[in-house]
């Protein structure tokens, strides 16, 4: 009976974790999706978030938190946006340049690797 119990104690944690896990990477855009999006994957060694800031757009502003090494993530542009801010924020930058993109044309995927450590964070354009 113990083993039954500890059992189910660990299928229901694991089950927690799952549920969490899947409402952390859920899509970020509210609205109806273009079908275009900005793509992320941190190789750096500290942890990103990105903020989008929408223009002209039902959608919400939104961000991505605590992107960990090895993560990646993506936010679809929302069909009605007419532009975006994206911010980048390395935690714990105490140097180098900043790592924003600056997007001015919504119609194709934009794709980055962020990568460096907390001193000297860099961002690369990659293909999608």
């Amino acid at each position: 009976m113990r083993n039954i119990k500890k059992s189910a104690a660990y299928g229901v944690a694991a089950l927690g974790l799952a549920l969490v896990g899947g409402a952390m990477t859920a899509p970020s855009a509210a609205a109806a999706g273009s079908g275009k999006y900005i793509g992320f994957t941190n190789k750096g060694w500290f942890i990103a978030e990105t903020c989008y800031h929408w223009e002209s757009s039902t959608t919400p502003d939104s961000c991505d938190k605590g992107k960990a090494i090895g993560t990646d993530w993506r936010v679809e542009i929302p069909d009605d946006a007419k532009g975006v801010k994206v911010e980048v924020t390395v935690d714990g930058q105490i140097a180098g340049d900043n790592v924003s993109p600056h997007i001015t044309d919504l119609s194709r995927n934009y794709c980055y690797e962020l990568s460096g450590y907390t001193w000297g964070p860099k961002r690369t354009d990659k293909t999608c």
